[in-house]
C-alpha cells in the first residue's frame, strides 16, 4: 500500500471506529450488518485494508452516514492554526492538564488509565488544540470506569439528541463512552490491556500519556500537525525532534514508563 493510500485508509478507519463507538456498536455488531467478518472490520478500522470508495459507502451507510469528498491547498490557512498552538503551548498544556484535575479530583481508588488523542500529544509538545480528554482505561476495569462516572454524575453523549444528557451515565449501558457538563469532556476507549505509557512532568507531576507514535498512527488531526511541522519546522518555536526520556522516579494513575517533560518535548 502506497504512503498515501496508506494515510487515507487510517483516516477512514479512525472515523469508522469513532462513528461506531458513538452508536454503542461492537465490531461484531457491524460485522454482521455489513455481512462480513469482525476481522474484516478491525482491518479497516486499523487502516491495515484499502477499501474502494463505493465499499467504504456501503459500510458508513450501514451507521446512517454518508462520505463527503473535499480538497484544498496543501497546509493552506492551518499553517497560521500551528504556529498560534505553537505559540501559546505552554497554555494548551496548562488548559489540559486542569481539565484532568476537574475529571478526577473525586475519582475511586485503583482509577488507571492512559492519555491518548490531541491531548496526549499536546503535552508531549505537539502544538495540536485538544478540545477534549481522551483516555485509555482497560477493559477490566470497566467497573472502576462505572463508579467513577457515576460519582461524577457527568452527563453522557445522547447519539439521538447530539448532545448530552442525564440519562443513562453508566458506561456499562449501550452508547459512546463519552461525557461532558460543558466545561470539561471526557472521551474513554477500552482497551484489552493498558499500553506502556510515556510519563510527562507538568509542574512536578507525572502524567501517563500514550506515546507519540501510536498517537499519530491513530488520530489523523495529530498525524496532519506532524506531517506539517516536518515539512514546515519553521512553524513551530524550535525545530522538530524526538522526545528524549529518563527513568521515572514514580508511577502516575497509568503505571510506570519513561519520563519526559512536557515544557521540553517536540514531535
Amino acid at each position: 500500500m502506497k504512503a498515501e493510500q496508506a494515510s487515507l485508509a487510517r483516516r477512514l478507519g479512525r472515523l469508522l471506529r469513532d462513528e461506531r463507538e458513538r452508536r454503542g456498536l461492537s465490531q461484531q455488531e457491524l460485522a454482521l450488518r455489513a455481512e462480513v467478518s469482525q476481522q474484516h472490520i478491525s482491518r479497516m478500522e486499523s487502516g491495515r485494508r484499502s477499501v474502494s470508495s463505493a465499499y467504504a459507502d456501503r459500510i458508513f451507510g450501514l451507521l446512517g452516514l454518508q462520505l463527503r469528498v473535499e480538497v484544498e491547498a496543501a497546509g493552506s490557512h492551518l499553517d497560521e492554526v500551528v504556529a498560534n498552538a505553537a505559540a501559546n503551548l505552554r497554555n494548551l498544556q496548562f488548559q489540559q492538564v486542569c481539565d484532568i484535575h476537574l475529571l478526577t479530583v473525586r475519582a475511586p481508588g485503583g482509577l488507571r488509565y492512559v492519555l491518548d488523542g490531541p491531548c496526549a500529544a499536546v503535552l508531549q509538545g505537539v502544538p495540536v488544540e485538544a478540545r477534549h480528554v481522551d483516555m485509555l482505561m482497560a477493559e477490566a476495569d470497566v467497573e472502576v470506569l462505572a463508579a467513577w462516572m457515576l460519582r461524577k454524575a457527568l452527563p453522557r453523549w445522547d447519539e439521538r439528541t447530539r448532545e448530552f444528557s442525564g440519562y443513562l451515565i453508566d458506561p456499562r449501558d449501550p452508547g459512546p463512552l463519552r461525557w461532558g457538563d460543558g466545561m470539561v469532556e471526557l472521551r474513554v476507549r477500552l482497551v484489552p490491556e493498558l499500553p506502556r505509557p510515556v510519563l510527562v512532568e507538568f509542574d512536578g507531576e507525572l502524567l501517563p500519556v500514550r506515546p507519540l507514535p501510536a498517537v499519530e498512527s491513530d488520530h489523523p488531526e495529530v498525524a496532519w500537525v506532524l506531517g506539517r511541522l516536518r515539512e514546515r519546522p519553521e512553524l513551530a518555536s524550535r525545530p522538530a525532534g524526538q522526545p528524549v526520556g529518563r527513568p521515572a522516579g514514580q508511577a502516575p494513575p497509568g503505571g510506570s514508563g519513561e519520563s519526559t517533560s512536557a515544557a521540553s518535548t517536540m514531535v
